[in-house]
């Protein structure tokens, strides 16, 4: 067992989801401990381990890479409570169709499935409240830098709507369904503005999006996995 830490490389998913159901069904429970310790990592719990990871979520088990409904399938048959928060996230941060999967490994239960649902429409909504508050709740004034989109000039009402539209449009569509994620406005905005945006939404994704993540989903309190 004292190779497993290498996760992302080997076994892949099919592996390991044999493996644990294996170890599980035969009662050997130091290598079923084993198997899902080395998922605490990127499956974190706090967001100071999060931020640090190297490896999140579905990325540790490498090519071909799996179903996120097939990981979170595994995860609540073998009970593994702390990752399926954000394996739950995964699944969510997906297209609808892909969240409706075909194969059998990745037919979700249907309360499951009906709180992932909801868990999208509510991420939708908080996705556009946090573009909205970086954008017109923070103080983005005219910047004097050309290749910025808010060095509109003094007087130019008309091209500063433009530019937080265009702004709120890279927040929001950027992050409609994965909240989790840095931030990215490529050259829209300046190093200064795009840093305040970024600064911004760090704290957004902190205080706000993994407080709730489990509730969101239909899941326990962090403190409750």
């Amino acid at each position: 067992m004292s190779r497993f830490p290498a996760r992302h490389k080997v076994p892949d998913f099919t592996t390991f989801a044999s493996l644990l159901r294996m170890a599980s069904k035969y009662g050997f429970s130091d290598a079923r401990e084993g198997l899902i310790e080395d998922l605490r990592a990127a499956y974190p719990t706090k967001w100071d381990n999060f931020v640090a990871a190297r490896i999140l979520g579905d990325d540790i088990f490498g090519l071909p890479k799996p179903h996120p409904n097939a990981i979170l399938n595994l995860f609540l048959e073998q009970n593994v409570k702390f990752a399926l928060p954000f394996a739950a996230y995964q699944a969510c941060s997906g297209s609808s169709s892909a969240l409706v999967g075909g194969e059998p490994d990745t037919v979700l239960p249907l309360h499951t499935l009906a709180s992932i649902i909801q868990g999208m429409g509510v991420m939708k909504q908080l996705a556009a409240f946090a573009a909205h508050a970086m954008v017109y709740l923070h103080d983005l004034g005219v910047c004097p830098e050309r290749s910025c989109v808010l060095n509109v000039g003094i007087d130019s009402a008309e091209g500063r709507r433009d530019a937080l539209s265009r702004i709120f449009g890279a927040v929001f569509v950027g992050s409609e369904c994965d909240l989790l994620s840095p931030l990215s406005l490529g050259t829209l905005v300046c190093v200064d503005c795009a840093n305040r945006l970024e600064r911004a939404h760090f704290d957004y994704r902190r205080k706000v999006v993994w407080t709730i993540l489990p509730s969101l989903l239909g899941l326990e309190s962090w403190e409750g996995v």
